[in-house]
């Protein structure tokens, strides 16, 4: 599994992880996405739902090539949800995988491109300008 520590200098934004209270779980639904996860991971889902690893790889996810991923629920033309969301809830969510949990500081939101779909997807997502980041440097170098 990839190194899951995360340098926030690397991200051209700062997260406000408040606004996850008052937001309709817009990362858990939406485009159809593919959510992966580990075999620890599958581990300790299925345990956490006191379940056997087969009856959550039947139940809950489906074949994706040479893996599983996990489903989801069709709601209407290009708007799905994760199988675990329940009135804008995680069912899982203090086992939820990796990939789940890193969001938004993913590999392809490093670059400033990629901004806007972002901002779209997260309201807990603030773009840093440049004089900013050098403000948060500035406070790390003081204290």
């Amino acid at each position: 599994m990839e190194n899951s520590y995360i340098n926030l200098f690397d991200y051209p934004f700062e997260f406000d992880h408040s606004a996850c209270n008052i937001c309709n779980a817009k990362c858990c639904s939406g485009e159809s996405g593919i959510v992966r996860f580990s075999k620890t991971e599958l581990l300790e889902m299925s345990n956490f739902l006191k379940i056997s690893t087969d009856t959550f790889l039947k139940d809950y996810c489906r074949k994706d090539g040479y893996t599983y991923i996990l489903k989801e629920i069709y709601i209407s033309f290009n708007n799905y949800k994760c199988i675990f969301l329940t009135d804008n809830r995680c069912n899982i969510y203090s086992v939820r995988p990796q990939q789940c949990r890193t969001f938004p500081y993913w590999k392809e939101f490093q670059n400033r491109k990629n901004l806007p779909f972002l901002k779209n997807e997260c309201i807990g997502v603030k773009e840093l300008l440049f004089d900013k980041i050098e403000e948060k440097i500035s406070g790390l170098e003081n204290s």
